[in-house]
């Protein structure tokens, strides 16, 4: 009898133990550095993380961001060189070199612009795309002149982690 209620015991424990770690939120399990203010984009709100800087490949002083953000269940890159008059077309490719060879092309949704500014909406294949592969350059082409950039490993790893974070970030209604 005694050995029944050890076991009844050890049941219960294990069952308590499931349902509490069912309800631990994933977003809390991991350090995610998603901010959200009271700002507006387009009328709608919108999360973002932290931006990725990345230096032009060749360049001493050219430099551009590379930053995940989220509106409504949308995933956004947003990409900005900080360079004077650089002009981008609606539609101009931005191209991922991974470091297994495969090529990726991303196209602007971004109005036509003269700041240097792309952002692009991503897919469900995009994400997973960008999730199972480490970029080794990614290329970006406008009116002028075409820029490399080389992300590191670290870049690459915080660019999964914000991936993952977006997806399971809800944008709260402020």
């Amino acid at each position: 009898m005694n050995v029944l209620k050890i076991l009844l015991l050890i049941v219960l424990t294990i069952i308590s133990n499931t349902v509490k770690a069912q309800n631990v939120n994933q977003t809390d399990t991991i350090s995610c550095p998603i901010s959200q203010n009271e700002l507006l984009l387009s009328g709608k709100r919108f999360a973002s993380t932290t931006p990725i800087l990345l230096r032009v490949f060749n360049e001493d002083y050219e430099y551009a961001v590379f930053q995940l953000g989220k509106r409504k269940s949308k995933i956004y890159l947003y990409f900005k060189i900080f360079t004077d008059n650089v002009c981008v077309k609606q539609k101009q490719p931005l191209e991922l070199y991974f470091k297994n060879g495969d090529r990726y092309i991303l196209k602007n949704s971004f109005a036509v612009n003269c700041d240097g500014t792309a952002a692009l909406q991503l897919t469900r294949k995009d994400r997973k795309k960008l999730m199972t592969n480490d970029i080794n350059s990614i290329k970006f082409f406008t009116l002028k002149k075409d820029y490399e950039f080389s992300p590191n490993a670290s870049d690459n790893q915080n660019i999964k982690l914000y991936l993952h974070c977006l997806k399971l970030y809800k944008v709260k209604k402020i």
